[in-house]
């Protein structure tokens, strides 16, 4: 499926909040380490309530990392783009068992995939230095500015798979735990002064990391050696359905799913009750 990427990235819509923090380091002590590996169901569920944010160890396989390697090298995938279904390994991950498991523990039964995006970030330098960071933003609303109403769901998630590990120095992220459950929060304000509340989070390649759209995060430049990959796609709950009317998955996309992916890529116009057309 080829065509227009016409929902702006979060990191890129929000330029004005998408700025270089040139000052501030971040030392190592402010990392989250948590065993999300040894987590419940029951747990993830409430890690997830009460922080925003979920890390799936080993979501990918390192036998399907090296073959998504493999695809994007061949496809020559590369920057920020929506048009990555020709990387074929991608499409699977849509319904990839481990994150469908804890989307459906936190939002029920009934989910909608609305859309997904790959980005890459190769080595800024100077090698050896403290990443810094994009600026702080959710990503509700995210491109309501140019007529995309997709990230205008009452509620949803945006699933990151890291395609390779994050790193201090290699794009880490920054999360606000805790800011999904903060309601005076505007999106598209500042929120630099959550800095001294956020936390480091360094998924590993094949790990999947979890974030609400109302959670605070950014992220972190990369000032390695290596570069960094990434396939970020987002679910909502049935009910939660956009403002106004978003494009539905082409016909030949959905005919060709499988019937668990199929079932994730209908009726993205659709929520608890008959939505009144556009004025």
């Amino acid at each position: 499926m080829r065509g227009k990427y016409f929902a702006r990235h979060p990191l890129i819509s929000l330029k004005a909040k998408s700025i270089r923090i040139r000052s501030t380091l971040f030392p190592p002590s402010r990392e989250l380490k948590v065993d999300w590996a040894a987590m419940s169901a029951s747990e993830q569920r409430t890690f997830f309530a009460m922080n925003g944010f979920l890390v799936i160890s080993e979501a990918i396989s390192s036998q399907e990392l090296r073959e998504i390697h493999r695809e994007i090298d061949a496809v020559g995938l590369a920057g920020l783009t929506a048009d990555i279904w020709g990387v074929r390994s991608f499409a699977p991950l849509i319904e990839n068992k481990k994150t469908l498991s804890a989307l459906r523990n936190i939002f029920g039964d009934e989910l909608r995939f609305f859309k997904g995006a790959y980005t890459d970030s190769p080595p800024r330098g100077p090698v050896g230095s403290r990443s810094t960071r994009t600026g702080f933003h959710v990503d509700y609303g995210v491109g309501e500015s140019d007529q995309d109403f997709r990230n205008s769901c009452a509620s949803w998630i945006n699933v990151g798979y890291y395609l390779t590990d994050l790193t201090p120095e290699n794009s880490p992220l920054w999360i606000v735990p805790g800011s999904n459950r903060d309601y005076s929060i505007v999106p598209c304000s500042d929120m630099e002064h959550m800095d001294k509340d956020s936390r480091m989070v360094l998924a590993k390649a094949g790990d999947a990391m979890m974030f609400h759209c109302m959670t605070v995060h950014a992220g972190g430049y990369n000032v390695s050696k290596d570069a960094r990959r990434a396939v970020y796609l987002s679910y909502r709950p049935a009910w939660a359905r956009p403002v106004r009317s978003v494009p539905e998955w082409p016909e030949e996309f959905i005919e060709s799913a499988p019937p668990e992916r199929k079932r994730l890529l209908l009726h993205l116009n659709e929520g608890i009750a008959p939505r009144p057309k556009d004025s």
